[in-house]
């Protein structure tokens, strides 16, 4: 694989052509001996559909066409995301945009995270509004911010004044708006930004506010950059000087200087970066200007002129687009870059659409509108193209239905439509249409996808996009179709599609109110499953093993659990999946051999198929597994799947403490696996050993918990508390003592309710934190010597916990407000430890007439039951401290830490 990763620096240096190295990458996205491979393969592929390097438009097609093949060979979602994100390097490439759409949609979050960002790096005006709907409060942070930062990827003028309200958001959101805003090249913020300014906000958001303001040359910017051009604060300095000569460049107005500095850049990425310059100028000196160049350079003049996205600007694009004595290719380009956010943009391109002769125009005004309109307006102007002459037009068709499509929004005309194009007389309309149906889920069209598959013998391509609908859509009625069609299937690629839809069919939920029925047999299939697994290419082995595994006794699982070794990684991690299915003694050794594979990715099925098989010796495996790996993202996923063998429980739970010494506190796996410790040790309890319940334990010392316990947003907390007092509850009662995990699972609880206590009131102190920064600097600065004599009289350290003994030293308490000091607000998208809320709460929760107020708000005006509260709070999470880093607890530590614990949560919680 040396040559294969040598490839990028090669193509970077010029000493190696595009075009040479489309095929090794091609190869290596397919046949690399690990996932980490594939993805370097995918990347650069991505890049050269881009169009990078210098790679023609026929090598950057086929380098998209290798990423999709890719596509449809990969299950696994950090396989489909990695794919996504070399798509995202695509720039402007059309054969890209329709997976990338369909996968907005996707069902695991980190996909559709991916899904975002690609659409971003694609560009297309066609993607804008698709990504706009993540924008709104049902999104979760994390998709939201995602498509902030696509949005601007894509200089999606169109959605720039939904990006504003962002900008009195929190400091995350805030940072990437006005990062989104600088690369839109949009003032709709800059009043928003200069407020920020104005007041005193935190480091990320000033120099996102200062970057943005020179950037669109704003003189209100000036004073900004003269006080940070003397910071102390270096990172600061270099910003400063960035923006300034920023600020320089926009306020030196020269359209020509812009227009010909994007020309000349022969990445088309970064001519479209630098092509937004032209946004701060008058549109009308722009476009005459353009017009100058436009017969020396038409397809570079209609790029750099479609990214300034103004009105005056799509009227010169429909004009170019009807400009018969153009070149046919750039009048298509100019019809396909309108951001058509306008009605009557829209109406204009309809009328493009009639009145052009040329069928790449029909077609690419068709798509534009597609992504800009509603089903009902596209079926309402466009659905007579499906009678079009053009097939080019008549997929375009497609295209901009799936662009258009809304959940349950003229279902039924699409549907229609989509139907009769499955049988249109081209055949690339039909292989569309296939693919358009699977991507609107249309169930509906199972029988027309099946019939499609049957009667198209000799068009492979075809029949995998036919099995590819067939799979999005999973349709369990015509399994028996599906198994007759892959009985005569010969194809490698085809064969493949094929298996998926019968995995798919089989393994599908039943939708709400289906009547039960028995699982559905694959008997038909076994007489060739055997040779299809001996066949010499890797794609057969691949399928054959997939439904092997779906259907027991089809091959012996002797010849599957032969193919662990196999040389093509797909074939192994189809059998892997298979031998998981399949269970029994012959697969466990199979699969222990699979967590030594050399391909992370295998180690993570061979995991979950170990999970499967169920047995004490299969599940100890992985627990162990998950304890070593350095893939603390895949030990979580597998701990999530963890549960009790169903025998040998007592055996298991030595090598469950093995495991969890390993581990340790800070490792992510390591609440499930002491969850499953509990289950372990209620499992191997005597059965006449009885005390207390749970719940009645925990309200003895601690009486707000029958109220907390009901409360639904505590529940994943509460899980961790009751865990801790199981865990305390075995080790006082004689079995396998582990002082530090309940220790470690009780600060977890008060970490996660404190943040959700406090983290909301210090949100609203930061969005406008003058009043913060001034408090702060009062304290930690006149007031703090008189303060520090008042909490020193009522202060105790070292503290004894039982044996042990820990420090709380009273002079670090102030270095909660360093970040404040430093003029940085705190982020709160993680819980702070419990000292840093401790130790805030001494400055930000009590009123003492030396300087502290109670600016959190919290329901005391007592300053010493806070004050008090706030170093036994300290002291708990010294002692999780102590035990976390491997000092024992003895069990009167243990003892004594439990009592102090419920007594603080009893006092934190009549704060709230």
């Amino acid at each position: 694989m040396a040559d294969e990763r040598s490839i990028p620096r090669a193509l970077e240096e010029e000493r190696l052509q595009p075009e040479e190295a489309l095929a090794p990458l091609t190869a290596a996205a397919q046949t690399a001996a690990t996932l980490g491979l594939r993805v370097e393969a995918y990347r650069v592929l991505g890049a050269l559909s881009g169009r990078a390097h210098g790679a023609s438009w026929d090598v950057a097609e086929r380098a998209a066409f290798a990423l999709l093949e890719a596509a449809r060979e990969a299950d696994a979602p950090a396989e489909r995301a990695a794919l996504l994100e070399a798509m995202g390097l695509g720039f402007r490439n059309l054969w890209l945009m329709p997976y990338v759409h369909s996968r907005l949609s996707d069902d695991d979050e980190s996909v559709v995270a991916a899904a975002i960002s690609a659409a971003g790096g694609l560009a297309f005006p066609a993607l804008e509004e698709a990504i706009a709907t993540f924008l709104s409060d049902e999104t979760s942070p994390a998709l939201q911010r995602a498509a902030i930062a696509s949005l601007g990827r894509m200089g999606a003028e169109s959605a720039a004044s939904r990006l504003v309200p962002f900008l009195k958001a929190g400091s995350a959101e805030c940072a990437t708006a006005l990062g989104a805003l600088t690369e839109i090249r949009s003032r709709v913020g800059q009043a928003a930004a200069i407020e920020s300014l104005a007041g005193d906000p935190p480091p990320e958001v000033l120099v996102a506010a200062v970057r943005y303001l020179a950037e669109i040359g704003a003189p209100e910017v000036v004073r900004s950059l003269r006080r940070l051009a003397r910071d102390a604060d270096a990172d600061l300095r270099i910003a400063a000087g960035q923006a300034s000569r920023a600020f320089k460049a926009e306020r030196a107005r020269d359209p020509d200087e812009r227009i010909l500095t994007a020309l000349t850049e022969q990445d088309r990425a970064v001519r479209a970066s630098l092509a937004r310059r032209l946004r701060t100028l008058p549109v009308d000196e722009v476009l005459a200007h353009a017009e100058l160049l436009l017969h020396d350079d038409p397809e570079g003049v209609v790029q750099v002129v479609a990214e300034v996205r103004a009105p005056q600007v799509t009227k010169m694009l429909l004009r170019l687009a009807g400009d018969e004595t153009l070149d046919l290719a750039v009048r298509a380009r100019a019809a396909g870059a309108i951001e058509a956010d306008e009605p009557w943009e829209r109406d204009a391109l309809v009328a493009l659409v009639g009145a052009s002769r040329e069928a790449p125009v029909r077609a690419a005004a068709a798509q534009t509108i597609g992504a800009f309109a509603s089903p009902e307006y596209v079926l309402d102007h466009l659905s007579g193209l499906e009678n079009d002459a053009a097939p080019a037009v008549r997929a375009a068709l497609l295209w901009a239905l799936q662009l258009s499509a809304r959940p349950g929004s003229e279902r039924a005309r699409t549907e229609a439509l989509v139907r009769r194009a499955l049988s249109d007389a081209d055949p690339m309309v039909r292989r569309r249409a296939a693919y358009v149906a699977g991507n609107l889920d249309a169930a509906s069209l199972v029988p027309d996808l099946v019939k499609l598959a049957r009667e198209e013998p000799q068009r492979a391509d075809i029949r995998v996009a036919a099995f590819v609908g067939l799979g999005e859509i999973g349709s369990p009625a015509r399994l028996a179709d599906l198994v007759f069609l892959w009985n005569r299937e010969e194809d490698p690629r085809a064969l493949g599609a094929a298996s998926r839809a019968i995995e798919h069919a089989l393994t599908r939920a039943p939708d709400e109110g289906d009547a039960p029925s028995a699982p559905p047999s694959l008997d038909r299939l076994h007489g060739r499953l055997r040779k299809l697994l001996a066949s010499q290419d890797g794609k057969v082995r691949a399928a054959a093993a997939r439904l092997a595994g779906l259907s027991p006794g089809a091959v012996p699982v002797e010849t599957l659990a032969a193919l662990v070794d196999d040389a093509t990684p797909r074939v192994r991690e189809q059998v892997v999946t298979a031998l998981g299915r399949l269970g029994g003694a012959v697969a466990e050794p199979a699969l222990v051999r699979a967590l030594g594979d050399a391909d992370p990715a295998i180690q993570e099925r061979a995991a979950h198929a170990l999970l499967s098989v169920g047995t004490p010796s299969s599940v100890a495996r992985v627990v162990d597994f998950l304890s070593r790996t350095h893939d603390h993202a895949a030990a979580l996923r597998l701990a999530s799947h963890l549960t009790l063998p169903r025998e040998d429980v007592a055996a298991f739970l030595q090598g469950l403490g093995a495991a969890l010494d390993r581990a340790g506190p800070d490792h992510p796996a390591y609440e499930p696996l002491l969850a499953l410790k509990v289950a372990a040790l209620e499992a191997t309890r005597p059965p006449n050993v009885r005390g207390p319940s749970v719940e009645a334990s925990i309200a003895s010392l601690f009486p707000a918990w029958p109220r907390l316990s009901a409360v639904r947003g505590f529940e994943p907390l509460a899980r961790s508390l009751r865990t801790a007092e199981l865990l305390h509850a075995s080790s006082t009662g004689g079995a396998d003592a582990d002082h530090s995990a309940p220790i470690v699972l009780w600060m977890k609880c008060l970490e996660g309710y404190m943040h959700a206590w406090l983290a909301p009131r210090l949100k609203t102190l930061q969005q406008d934190p003058r009043a913060l920064w001034d408090l702060v600097d009062r304290v930690v600065g006149s007031a703090w010597p008189s303060y520090q004599r008042y909490l020193s009289e009522r202060w105790a350290d070292p503290v004894k916990v039982g044996a042990m003994s820990v420090e709380v030293p009273l002079r670090s308490v102030v270095n909660a407000l360093r970040d404040f000091q430093d003029r940085r607000t705190k982020s709160l998208d993680s819980p702070a430890s419990v000292t840093e809320w401790a130790r805030l709460m001494l400055f930000l929760a009590v009123e003492h007439p030396t300087g502290p107020r109670n600016v959190l708000k919290v329901a005391s005006k007592d300053t010493e039951r806070v004050v008090r509260l706030a170093h036994r709070l300290q002291v708990l999470a010294q002692v999780r401290n102590a035990v976390t880093h491997r000092q024992v607890a003895a069990a009167d530590t243990l003892g004594e830490f439990r009592k102090a614990y419920y007594a603080a949560f009893e006092d934190l919680t009549g704060l709230a």
